[in-house]
């Protein structure tokens, strides 16, 4: 059998064409079927960070459940928006984070002291950014505490989705 050609026509490289490891039986035009299944790679990982994304979405929304409450109780207990923003935000990542290792990111190993640690400081990270924002929402634009919390939680979401997928959750 001849050897596979280039697709840009030079003939008889198979040391070029089959990289060590490939399979040159399986070849088509000088690309090996892993080579040739790389492009459906790309489409899968989006497929992988759209679901996982959809996921930490119902975890985020059931944290929130848990810190929009726990907001909405401390200032109906005369607490400070700001000291009930910061508890309300705490017991939710605790929420946050349970679901993310039991579903969100599910088979992960990021289970050690460690990853907890660092799922958390970007928590932190994404505490101050809150707390940063709901002040100049509620005391420099006027909107009330419960308001402002809506639209600051869809940013500090993202900011921690990204943070945690790239440093605690990755793959």
């Amino acid at each position: 059998m001849a050897a596979p050609t280039r697709a840009d026509g030079a003939a008889g490289h198979a040391k070029t064409i089959f990289a060590k490891g490939t399979d040159p039986v399986n070849a088509v035009d000088g690309r090996s079927a892993a080579k040739l299944a790389q492009p459906v790679a790309e489409p899968l990982r989006a497929h992988t960070l759209l679901a996982d994304f959809l996921r930490y979405l119902v975890a985020g929304g059931l944290a929130f459940a848990v810190d929009w409450g726990v907001l909405r109780l401390g200032l109906g207990l005369g607490v400070h928006y700001l000291a009930a923003t910061a508890l309300g935000f705490a017991l939710g990542l605790a929420v946050n984070y349970a679901i993310c290792v039991t579903w969100v990111w599910r088979g992960t190993r990021a289970t050690r002291l460690r990853d907890f640690a660092v799922f958390t400081a970007i928590g932190l990270g994404g505490l101050l950014l809150t707390e940063g924002l709901m002040w100049l929402a509620v005391d420099l634009a006027g909107l009330s505490a419960p308001l402002a919390k809506l639209p600051v939680t869809g940013l500090v979401m993202v900011w921690n989705f990204g943070l945690r997928r790239l440093l605690v959750f990755f793959r």
